[in-house]
């Protein structure tokens, strides 16, 4: 038996859990003793010795959306990355952060400059256009960041659509691409409708099993009208995404019982035990399991020539890129008649208020909670976690707003 010490922080910490993992591989036993969440999610047995997440001791740090923005571009350029790529990476992420979605925010900063670190993600792959011809196009990420070929993807998909009618652009090869909604301003400039579909790997249980099988795959649909905010939803095939049970444990919270299940397919309430080898199980049963398989069939089959069990799990192999695939789709209204979009949308709306017999409730369709998030964003700054914030050197210098205020 290898016995590895892997507990602590830093290049020594992560250097004893990879070479826990190749003995692994070559079939020895491996006792992993190890602080980290992410080296125990590939162990056929864990032993915890704690009693649950720890609480969180400091008040977390806010920041004005600039601030943020520039502390992550900082962040991303001190460990290589060009400064057009970081200031897109930074971007998506703060996006997420501003719309209330913190499980796809900056919360991910740390583990991207990881994966960066070993090889995961290679910050100056070109993105390879396979095919440019007729309405699908194909485009080769070769591991880079996600967000750089998803942007081009949708920036192609957008713009042709608007002109013929009907596009699509099918990503290969690629990367975490972080929150969809992130890329709705293309198809809200050009006039188009978008659907964007994302397949990642296994974290999802199908009804009643146990174990993770199935991505938490994600699908996003932007419905832009004359004036206003577009119609977005955004969504993952999984009860919820599998980022806000991280964020959960990066302040120190429990979750409810029915986010994730443990290896033993138990219930629990302890984040942690996701990057243990849980699974958050798929939304609406065995209809939530047909979207899934709808999304892997659309953005993994066709797109990527891929399925999420194939694709590589970014923290339990920070150092092999995803290889996962998305598919972009575009439709003009003008290829379909040019419907009255604004007006039937509005009809929409009113169908679903009208169902409140007592008012409908502030939030009751997607985007008010995200316009919400960030009215309160601008007004009060973007939280991040203390402990993201630590990892990532943040906790001191002039970008740090105090937690009651921003500047």
């Amino acid at each position: 038996m290898l016995v590895v010490d892997a507990v602590g922080a830093g290049p020594e910490a992560r250097d004893a859990a990879d070479l826990a993992h190749e003995a692994a591989r070559k079939g020895k036993a491996v006792l992993l003793v190890t602080a980290a969440d992410e080296p125990a999610s590939a162990a056929d047995r864990v032993v915890r010795l704690g009693t649950g997440p720890a609480r969180r001791t400091a008040p977390d740090p806010r920041f004005t959306v600039e601030a943020l923005t520039e502390a992550a571009v900082g962040s991303l350029t001190a460990a290589g990355v060009a400064p057009g790529r970081a200031a897109l990476v930074a971007r998506v992420l703060v996006d997420a952060d501003v719309r209330g979605h913190f499980s796809h925010g900056i919360g991910l900063l740390p583990m991207y400059l990881d994966r960066l670190a070993r090889g995961g993600i290679d910050a100056a792959a070109e993105p390879e256009w396979l095919s440019q011809d007729g309405p699908v196009h194909v485009l080769e990420a070769h591991g880079g960041f996600g967000q750089v070929a998803a942007e081009r993807a949708a920036a192609d998909c957008a713009r042709r659509a608007a002109g013929t009618g009907l596009a699509a652009v099918a990503v290969r090869g690629n990367n975490h691409i972080g929150m969809l909604a992130a890329y709705r301003e293309h198809f809200a400039r050009h006039g188009v409708v978008g659907l964007v579909l994302n397949i990642s790997g296994a974290g999802v249980a199908a009804p009643g099993a146990g174990r993770p099988t199935l991505g938490n795959d994600a699908v996003c649909m932007v419905a832009p009208r004359e004036s206003g905010r577009p119609l977005v939803v955004d969504f993952a095939t999984g009860t919820v995404a599998s980022g806000k049970i991280r964020h959960a444990a990066h302040r120190g919270e429990q979750i409810p019982a029915d986010w994730l299940v443990d290896r033993q397919g138990r219930p629990t309430t302890d984040p942690r035990e996701l990057d243990r080898g849980g699974a958050v199980p798929v939304f609406g049963g065995h209809k939530g399991l047909g979207v899934a398989l709808i999304t892997e069939v659309l953005a993994g089959v066709l797109a990527g020539g891929t399925v999420s069990p194939l694709v590589h799990k970014q923290r339990a192999e920070p150092d092999r890129p995803m290889e996962c695939s998305q598919l972009f789709l575009a439709f003009a209204p003008s290829a379909f008649g040019d419907p009255p979009v604004d007006e039937l949308l509005d009809v929409l709306a009113g169908a679903v208020r009208s169902g409140y017999p007592e008012g409908a409730p502030p939030v009751h369709l997607p985007e008010q909670r995200e316009e919400q998030a960030e009215n309160a964003a601008r007004e009060h700054g973007v939280p991040v976690p203390a402990a993201v914030a630590a990892r990532l050197g943040w906790s001191t210098g002039p970008a740090l707003a105090p937690a009651g205020g921003t500047r």
